[in-house]
């Protein structure tokens, strides 16, 4: 099981801080559109705010990823390093 997590997360997390940038240009776009939709709920944000939203996110996908990647550093090194019996 710890070698399906393992490889899970080694895959996921390398991913999200590789794509972290269209990803969040592609969460700003989801989230205008619910605003534009929706202007009474959340109004849709200024061109100033979209552009912080998604160095935000940016980062945000890559902190996610950078600890995806240790979770796969500690499920995977115990069944790399084991001592043989």
């Amino acid at each position: 099981m710890n070698l399906i997590l393992g490889a899970g997360y080694a895959i996921v997390g390398p991913a999200l801080i590789f794509w972290a940038a269209p990803l969040s240009i592609r969460h700003n776009a989801w989230t205008t559109g619910l605003g534009e939709r929706h202007p009474n709920v959340n109004p849709p944000p200024t061109p100033e705010w979209a552009a912080r939203n998604t160095k935000i996110m940016t980062v945000m996908f890559r902190v996610a990823g950078m600890f995806l990647v240790l979770l796969a550093i500690m499920y995977l090194l115990p069944l790399i390093v084991t001592k043989p019996h």
